[in-house]
């Protein structure tokens, strides 16, 4: 007989409401999935799979083929009621799934050599911002990103969703701003950083060097060292008052014009 979990006071449970509450700081590499699409590209990107917690009554009317291969591929399975699922869910209108997976942050070793292409995010403190960079990065072809000076943990559940699962495809990594500028300079990447003062407009950079476009805090902008080590500091032309954009519409307009140069 199957057992179902219909107590908040469950120990499982508890768990699983601490780790949301902590937003994934709890000082291992695990990590909540909750969405289809994000779950599927977990599934795609070969990501550990711990615990899965289910709601069949909320997933009765959906694909019984992705239930039956994220049981098979996770180490233990829960079933949840209806009440106690809505209560953990991170939605309000759940999907039906929860999983713990495990998520390891990658190592500046794990970057191909050939790597000519990359992210770097300095500091950026909200998660949905982190989450949309890893999204806009990934469709500008980047598989490698660093975050500087980190302010929000990649595990963050805003983070995941923002992303749309993207980040399991990723090599994330997580290092100080000084060690960053290292890593660059001995790799022999041009660095183009972010200044909204800068004279010099972003598309008269070339891209198509083995390059690193750097993006920094929503409210601060680049760290004074980050700045002082870029090799070329760029900006857009803003015509209106605003004298600056959100940082992932700024990281839009730098990826895509260096793709645009480098396809």
């Amino acid at each position: 007989m199957k057992e179902i979990i219909t107590s908040l006071q469950n120990a499982k449970i508890k768990e699983l409401v601490r780790f949301r509450a902590k937003n994934g700081k709890t000082g291992e590499n695990d990590i909540l999935i909750e969405d289809e699409r994000e779950i599927i590209r977990a599934i795609d990107a070969g990501i550990e799979f711990k615990e899965t917690f289910i709601c069949e009554e909320i997933l009765e009317n959906k694909d019984k083929k992705l239930l039956n291969k994220i049981s098979k591929l996770s180490k233990n399975v829960y079933f949840l009621s209806k009440a106690v699922f809505e209560k953990v869910a991170y939605k309000n209108d759940p999907f039906g799934i929860i999983i713990k997976a495990e998520f390891r942050a990658s190592e500046f070793s794990d970057i191909d050599p050939e790597c000519s292409f990359i992210l770097v995010a300095e500091s950026i403190e909200k998660p949905g911002n982190l989450g949309a960079l890893i999204r806009t990065a990934d469709g500008a072809g980047i598989d490698t990103i660093i975050l500087a000076d980190k302010i929000t943990d990649y595990r963050n559940p805003n983070v995941i969703r923002a992303s749309t699962g993207t980040i399991f495809s990723k090599k994330i990594i997580e290092a100080s701003t000084e060690d960053t500028i290292k890593f660059l300079k001995a790799n022999k990447f041009q660095t183009v950083s972010a200044d909204p003062y800068s004279k010099t407009v972003y598309s008269d950079t070339d891209f198509t060097k083995k390059t690193a476009v750097v993006v920094g805090s929503e409210a601060f902008g680049l760290s004074e060292s980050m700045k002082k080590n870029a090799d070329i500091l760029v900006s857009i032309p803003m015509k209106g008052v605003a004298d600056s954009l959100n940082v992932n519409q700024a990281a839009t307009i730098f990826l895509y014009e260096a793709l645009r140069q480098r396809s």
